[in-house]
């Protein structure tokens, strides 16, 4: 009686085992068929990785190159435009003269310029050379301000310029952390021509952030106004066509020094820069 209950009890035992290995052997077979799916499924999608990532280092180079040769253009374009070599007084006086005619007929603004003198000699720094030079204005309050800011715009030529660095490096930090895959887009921006800006700032803006989620839209395109745009959408509105046409853009480096108001007519007193 006891052998054949050792025996039933062998016999259960056993067949416990082997339910229980079969049991293990079918999860094993599961979990290595999975495996083996998954690595098929990277295998086949390895090669497209790839090839995104090649793509991706590709625009991040060819992106690196075009700021490179943006900014040994702009630095051409300056030391011809902006600090140049020989006398400045030419191009100032056209670019000024060009400002007060394109206020008053472009803005319809009250201004007409009464005369533009500069001194006959300039002043030797070492590096730079300096020119002093004085505008007699009449117009209103208004117009005086526009052409004020325009010159205080002297010497910019890409938005990059109208940001502090402070401001510039503040900015692609939050889209590189809030989007940053329009890091390209808003580096783009920066070195954006001003006037084409100023011309259709909208445009422009809306290229920038069009590829940004829609939660940082508002936050992103008021940072750049408050930071320098908003002041080249006011100072340049409606006279940026005419001043690009006229290629008296970018104007040579100056300085306000003082402003002078006698009734309608204003006085202002300015310093040119040359190298």
């Amino acid at each position: 009686m006891l052998r054949r209950y050792s025996g039933l009890c062998l016999f259960g035992l056993g067949v416990l085992l082997i339910v229980l290995a079969t049991w293990l052997l079918v999860s094993h077979m599961r979990i290595f068929s999975l495996k083996r799916d998954t690595a098929v499924m990277i295998g086949t999608g390895l090669p497209e990785r790839r090839s995104g990532v090649a793509l991706l280092a590709a625009n991040v180079e060819a992106e690196r190159m075009f700021q490179q040769e943006a900014l040994a253009a702009w630095e051409e374009q300056a030391s011809v435009y902006v600090l140049p070599d020989r006398s400045p007084v030419p191009r100032a006086l056209r670019a000024m003269q060009e400002t007060v005619l394109a206020l008053s007929r472009e803005a319809g603004l009250s201004l007409s310029a009464l005369s533009i003198t500069f001194d006959t000699k300039t002043v030797d720094h070492g590096s730079v050379k300096t020119l002093r030079g004085k505008s007699t204005l009449r117009g209103n309050y208004q117009a005086v301000a526009r052409f004020l800011g325009v010159l205080s715009f002297s010497g910019d030529m890409m938005i990059k310029d109208a940001f502090t660095p402070e401001a510039q490096e503040a900015f692609l930090r939050q889209v590189e952390s809030s989007a940053p895959l329009s890091l390209g887009a808003a580096e783009s921006f920066l070195y954006l021509d001003l006037l084409q800006y100023a011309a259709n700032p909208d445009q422009a803006e809306q290229r920038m952030l069009q590829d940004m989620p829609t939660g940082v839209l508002a936050d992103t395109r008021a940072f750049v106004l408050e930071n320098g745009a908003a002041d080249i959408r006011r100072v340049f509105e409606g006279i940026a066509s005419r001043l690009r046409d006229k290629e008296v853009w970018p104007f040579p480096l100056m300085r306000i020094d003082h402003v002078v108001r006698s009734g309608d007519q204003w006085t202002v007193e300015f310093t040119l820069f040359s190298r």
